[in-house]
């Protein structure tokens, strides 16, 4: 299927589940097939772009040129200069934006209802909530609008709302995709994710998005001694970042505070058991349960 079709199909759905509240700003049907047209046209001159005919949705606190950025808020849109990095990545590889999603305000909420814009409503039971706060991303996901969407998640706000509507909901290990371009929930936490209706989907966004080893890793935070302290009384530890993150050198009284763990783990062993109820509720739930008297073991 071409690009162009593929746009055309998914402009079809958007008008047959008629789910107005997944979108912030959906962009207008004539300047996406002409985006698409373009990139069929690149591919027919031998241009490599792997995501060719893939469309997907953004989440509405992350940068998509030419769309504003709102967080979920109208009185704090703004409109970007530029792609975010992880937008941008995606459109180099021939990827194509449908348009920014709803969520909930800032990113901190993780039922999907949080929004002037209106409440999603699940993919599959309307009735039900779909889960934030990248509620709008997952739901165009499910719902088979786009390919693939990208969200954040800082405590749950991508994996929640995928196991909601399920979907794979892929949180990449942090420093992994960059977060430049994105309203910060918490930065040192925030997480750039791949909402697909695969695994092997999601594996492809994610192969385009990922940064380099080492390459738009946030500085490791430096942390002073308490005051006061002796020099011989400071804990000290030392930090570098791997492929996989961050890894943070064990201090000196690690050894200690395992040795510490082994034995309450010993001690918890050997403790007594704790009583119990010597009789059993027979009727559960239909009957109120009565408990016996208790007894030591």
């Amino acid at each position: 299927m071409s690009t162009l079709s593929r746009v055309r199909a998914a402009y079809a759905r958007v008008a047959a589940v008629d789910r107005p509240e997944i979108w912030i700003d959906l962009r207008s049907r004539a300047d996406v097939e002409a985006e698409a047209a373009v990139t069929d046209e690149r591919v027919a001159a031998g241009q490599r772009l792997p995501l060719a005919g893939r469309l997907f949705a953004v989440k509405g606190n992350i940068d998509v040129h030419g769309l504003a950025t709102t967080a979920g808020c109208p009185a704090y849109a703004y409109l970007p200069e530029a792609d975010a990095p992880a937008v941008a990545r995606l459109r180099a590889a021939g990827a194509i934006v449908l348009g920014t999603t709803n969520l909930d305000q800032f990113a901190t909420g993780l039922v999907g209802t949080r929004s002037p814009y209106g409440a999603v409503r699940g993919a599959y039971d309307p009735a039900r909530i779909s889960g934030g706060s990248s509620a709008g991303s997952a739901v165009a996901v499910a719902l088979g609008i786009v390919d693939f969407a990208l969200g954040t998640d800082t405590a749950g706000s991508g994996r929640v709302p995928a196991a909601f509507n399920g979907i794979v909901g892929l949180k990449p290990t942090r420093g992994l995709v960059p977060t430049t371009g994105t309203v910060p929930a918490c930065a040192s936490l925030d997480c750039v994710t791949v909402f697909a209706r695969t695994l092997p989907e999601a594996e492809q966004a994610l192969a385009h998005l990922a940064s380099p080893p080492g390459r738009d890793l946030p500085p490791l935070p430096q942390r002073a001694p308490a005051r006061g302290a002796s020099r011989s009384r400071r804990c000290r530890s030392s930090a570098s970042w791997t492929r996989a993150g961050a890894r943070r050198t064990r201090p000196r009284w690690s050894t200690s505070w395992r040795r510490a763990s082994r034995s309450a783990r010993s001690i918890s062993a050997r403790s007594p058991r704790p009583r119990r109820c010597s009789t059993r509720v027979r009727s559960w739930p239909s009957a109120t349960p009565r408990w016996g008297a208790l007894s030591t073991s």
